[in-house]
């Protein structure tokens, strides 16, 4: 059982009576670090959000994946916290979710998205200037829910892993040429919309950390990778907690990659720091926003801890929560409403070069990325 608790509101008044505190003893939320800079709208229905450098200028783009009428908006960056007019281009039925790489290894970044009702993924070609070549497709399972790009197999060629809806996660080893061809199919227990890549047992060898969200059989999985591109039997962690989404940082400045994650579970989030030896401690606990979604994570108060950002979709809000000095995470959050509502994508970069970090949000609802910036002083 999860003996690590954050103190929920309620919590927070029964204290504060039974020790006569009144409630301007209540801790005060962090300082408001971010102002709303710009809105721009994008395609229907933008469900994730990647900051990435898609034209080789050194300043940070963004690209939203829109659901609703299966696009890309590419947002070009003008370094001052202003991006161009969306780009939208069109990709396969339903995509969710989009990462990058240089999949066929020519110094150019590529997009890789899924396509839920396409049953592929799809490689869309960098030509370095923010355009694309024709997309190469490559087949998969029933309803690709997620891709996770990482070399499996030692060979310096980025594969991926693809999690489909029936509980499966199908591996594709990549040809260094933008093609994949089919490798192992791994039983995950669980579907799972979220994953990420790393060495976690520190053996050269890059391993699979899933959030499966099932609630009959949810956990955090963790495949440790062979080098090539197998992986052994996954063990479980977080167990009955229905992560949503996982993100990878080092939390406490130890050079272990640890594991942040949103859950379906009430409001929390979790963290998993890890042991350095594929396995992890147990989850702590530490409070979101209403219906936490997506995440971030960076150092956005400028002490030596990461920070995390989660995007709220029931409250139509991103909330930012902070830590201590020791490395809890502070409460209660500092909290930021979205007008568009519906948030189910966040990301983070430094988009104005101020050498702070800051914000970009999507609504689904009104389909648009709204940007909040760092203010130079806290108040």
């Amino acid at each position: 059982m999860n003996r690590h608790h954050f103190i929920s509101i309620p919590a927070i008044y029964l204290f504060s009576t039974l020790f006569g505190l009144s409630g301007c003893d209540l801790p005060s939320p962090p300082p408001d670090m971010f102002y709303k800079f710009d809105v721009m709208p994008v395609g229907k229905g933008p469900s994730y959000l990647l900051t990435t450098d898609l034209n080789l200028d050194g300043e940070p783009d963004l690209v939203t994946v829109n659901t609703k009428d299966s696009s890309l908006s590419l947002l070009y960056g003008k370094g001052d916290g202003t991006f161009h007019t969306a780009r939208n281009i069109k990709v396969a039925a339903e995509p969710t979710m989009v990462t990058s790489g240089d999949v066929n290894r020519d110094g150019i970044p590529d997009l890789v998205v899924n396509a839920r009702g396409a049953e592929m993924f799809i490689v869309l070609p960098g030509n370095g200037d923010g355009s694309f070549r024709k997309p190469i497709p490559t087949k998969t399972g029933k309803v690709p829910l997620n891709v996770i790009l990482a070399d499996f197999t030692n060979d310096n060629k980025l594969d991926a892993a693809v999690t489909l809806t029936f509980d499966e996660m199908e591996i594709f080893i990549g040809s260094g040429d933008g093609y994949f061809h089919k490798g192992q199919t791994y039983l995950t227990g669980s579907r799972s919309f979220s994953g990420v890549a790393e060495d976690f047992n520190n053996d050269g060898k890059l391993d699979i950390a899933l959030a499966a969200s099932s609630s009959s059989a949810s956990s955090i999985r963790v495949f440790l990778g062979n080098g090539n591109g197998t992986f052994q039997k996954p063990k479980s962690y977080a167990k009955q907690l229905v992560p949503l989404a996982v993100i990878l940082e080092d939390m406490n400045v130890d050079g272990k990659p640890d594991l942040v994650f949103a859950t379906g579970k009430g409001d929390n989030l979790f963290m998993l720091y890890s042991n350095g030896d594929g396995s992890f401690a147990e989850p702590i606990s530490f409070s979101g926003g209403g219906g936490p979604f997506a995440l971030t994570a960076d150092n956005f108060n400028h002490d030596k801890l990461k920070d995390v950002a989660v995007a709220n979709s029931r409250s139509s809000s991103f909330s930012l929560v902070t830590r201590n000095a020791n490395g809890t995470f502070y409460y209660p959050t500092r909290d930021y409403v979205i007008e568009g509502g519906t948030v189910l994508a966040i990301t983070s970069g430094d988009y104005n070069h101020s050498g702070m970090n800051d914000i970009a949000v999507a609504s689904n609802f009104k389909n648009t990325v709204e940007i909040y910036l760092q203010r130079r002083s806290f108040k």
